[in-house]
């Protein structure tokens, strides 16, 4: 025996009157719609990306040193004939919290091995600026008239002439410290390219 269903039973398929624009959508509609998408967001990409600049900025010294060497009543140093690897990234000479009264020279520079070295010099008597400079190191050994400071990510060398603190540190190995010591000097210029 069958039945067939009369209008109004349940589970009966009756159309509605409106299409269903859902049915009549292919995988084809479905990938045009995703690569639409996908090119809008390229295309946002493209416009917004912006390539790393170097992270190296390197500046002039000069200026900055001359001021210094002005002011100063002793003389500031400059490390002589350092190659053009040696890359100079700040100077600054300011009175600093740490070395108040007195003003205080900061030379950083990024390594022949892309490590960081720095000179700090200032005839403050504030030991904090000495602390300041060496960070989370201790004293260790005695180099050529400087003291040596060892710490877990930073060295530093430390001389104190005529009440004037000098300071070479950073995360440089020991050769390029001792190397930036020794070339020291109070009539050196930094060399423009």
């Amino acid at each position: 025996m069958t039945t067939e269903a009369t209008p109004g039973e349940p589970g009966e398929l009756r159309p509605t009157g409106r299409p269903n624009a859902r049915l009549r959508q292919s995988v084809t509609d479905m990938v045009r719609s995703l690569a639409l998408v996908l090119g809008a967001v390229v295309v946002i990409m493209l416009i917004t990306w912006r390539p790393s600049p170097d992270p190296v900025r390197v500046v002039d010294p000069t200026p900055v040193l001359i001021g210094a060497r002005i002011e100063a009543g002793y003389p500031v140093l400059y490390p002589d004939a350092l190659s053009p690897e040696w890359r100079p990234t700040s100077a600054r000479w300011e009175i600093t919290e740490a070395s108040m009264p007195a003003p205080a020279w900061h030379l950083g520079f990024v390594t022949p091995a892309d490590t960081y070295a720095q000179i700090g010099q200032s005839a403050t008597d504030n030991q904090s600026y000495v602390t300041s400079q060496i960070g989370n190191t201790e004293p260790a050994d005695a180099w050529q008239g400087w003291q040596r400071y060892v710490g877990p990510d930073q060295r530093a060398l430390l001389r104190v002439d005529d009440g004037v603190t000098v300071i070479v540190s950073g995360t440089a190995e020991w050769p390029d410290l001792e190397f930036l010591a020794t070339r020291l000097s109070p009539t050196a210029l930094p060399t423009v390219p």
